[in-house]
């Protein structure tokens, strides 16, 4: 089967001028192309749900239709399967295909194709070869358009030729030191198809991770991480460019998503590159947090100046901290980590899944229920200590649930997952309540103080939480 595997980024207006000043670039003699694209789906978007995208491309004079497929939603790099044969129009032609799975799925799917997205862009490519690989890099500029609403498209691609897929990062390591490249999770097609249902550059919450058994460790750590990759990186969009409080909340939760699920996996990733990526993972999650805690004060004073005030001196440093050299090569880093680091290739990561995925939730819970049935009794520190451990276990459940939907008592997990969500809520809202008092104390001292009664609602609501937790628990046993 034949399989694409290259690296998306996004550049920034004006990018463009500078990437094509990197040396590697710069020495290359480039090509250059118009090309326009119709993308095809049914209306009730039967490719998009299962995988595949549909497009028809014209080059020059010649109509190229193409069909990919990825598994699961990717975040930079992106191995694909695609099928492409010559048609004769702008339209899609059946019996040209030589995508079998496709023609299997439009047997089955309800309603009649029809072109969703068009793409018109100018092209620029150079082939570059290093080390025995050689590199497609494809500079695109211009837009997306579905119906009357368009958007503008700037996005650099890397593609392997020949070679290892590590030439990819290299090379792009090297290219991001002239031109700020930004990770692409989004293909034309899920750009144009967000684009037509209104979805594109707005907060998103993450994406259902369905591992089916049996499934060793390295592949599920890899979907689970390319998953919260992909989370953080839509929320940043949307945060950069509209500094929405839900975009912000949405990008620091796939943050601590994907911090658990190092921890839910240490036994398989751990090793070299491991402490140092935990540490940069800390050093990004810290950049939202006063950002947040003003967002979730001002959900209550509304009207402060004083706090609206600094709400935007705290986003400009949050940007800011985004839009740096660091924040931008972690990005990359992560990427080749997830896909070529070292703990790939030990023979722990091609073990079964379901050895830890029992062992890991049976451990976890066991930490919970150490100090949970007593919640209400804790100091500050012991909550706030408790619903880190809760927040851990509930990813955890979730990350792991497809592995017990055929087990006798799968029923429980569901009842579990969501038992763990309210109880993490509630105790974040007394962790809330006690970082705004002490918040509003300081930047504007005439708000008004609460008076415990959100506190007390929120205790109980979370006794309640816990003891549906602990009734649901252990439907991994066994």
């Amino acid at each position: 089967m034949p399989h694409e595997v290259e690296l998306k980024f996004d550049l920034e207006p004006g990018g463009a001028a500078a990437l094509r000043r990197a040396p590697a670039l710069a020495a290359a003699k480039p090509a250059r192309g118009s090309l326009e694209t119709l993308y095809f789906d049914t209306r009730d978007g039967a490719l998009r749900r299962a995988g595949f995208s549909l497009r028809v491309r014209r080059v020059g004079e010649i109509f190229v239709q193409t069909v990919k497929r990825k598994p699961v939603a990717s975040a930079g790099l992106f191995a694909r399967q695609e099928w492409e044969d010559e048609v004769a129009g702008f339209a899609f032609d059946p019996a040209a295909s030589s995508a079998a799975p496709l023609k299997r799925l439009l047997a089955r799917a309800k309603g009649k194709l029809r072109p969703v997205v068009r793409t018109l862009f100018r092209r620029t490519s150079w082939l570059i070869e290093r080390n025995g690989s050689r590199i497609e890099v494809v500079l695109d500029e211009g837009k997306v358009a579905s119906g009357a609403a368009q958007a503008p498209l700037c996005e650099l691609e890397l593609e392997l030729i020949e070679g290892k897929p590590k030439a990819l990062f290299a090379l792009a390591a090297e290219i991001g030191e002239a031109a700020s490249l930004r990770l692409g999770v989004l293909t034309k097609a899920e750009r144009g198809f967000a684009l037509a249902d209104g979805r594109l550059g707005r907060p998103a919450k993450a994406e259902p991770i369905r591992l089916k058994p049996p499934l060793g460790e390295a592949e599920a750590f890899q979907a689970v991480a390319s998953s919260c990759l992909r989370h953080f990186r839509l929320n940043e969009i949307a945060l950069r460019r509209t500094r929405d409080a839900d975009a912000l909340h949405q990008a620091r939760v796939a943050l601590r998503r994907l911090r658990s699920a190092l921890s839910l996996f240490r036994t398989t990733v751990s090793g070299r590159g491991y402490q140092e990526i935990r540490g940069e993972l800390r050093w990004l999650t810290g950049l939202f947090g006063a950002a947040r805690n003003l967002d979730v004060l001002l959900s209550r004073y509304a009207e402060s100046k004083a706090l609206r005030a600094e709400r935007e001196r705290t986003y400009k440093r949050l940007i800011e901290g985004l839009d740096s050299h660091r924040a931008r090569a972690l990005m990359l880093s992560l990427s080749l980590w997830i896909e070529l680091g070292a703990w790939r290739f030990r023979p722990r990561a091609a073990r079964d899944l379901s050895g830890l995925a029992d062992r890991r939730l049976g451990q976890l819970w066991r930490k919970v229920r150490r100090h949970g049935a007593g919640l209400a009794e804790l100091d500050a520190d012991a909550q706030h200590r408790l619903r880190l451990d809760i927040k851990k276990l509930r990813y955890a459940a979730e990350f792991l649930g497809g592995l017990y939907s055929k087990r006798p008592l799968s029923g429980r997990r569901d009842r579990f997952v969501a038992a763990l969500k309210l109880l993490q809520e509630r105790l974040g809202t007394l962790n809330d309540l006690r970082i705004g008092a002490a918040l509003a104390a300081e930047l504007s001292p005439e708000l008004p103080v609460e008076d415990g009664k959100a506190a007390r609602l929120a205790t109980k609501a979370a006794e309640r939480a816990y003891r549906n937790a602990a009734a649901a628990a252990g439907y991994w046993e066994g």
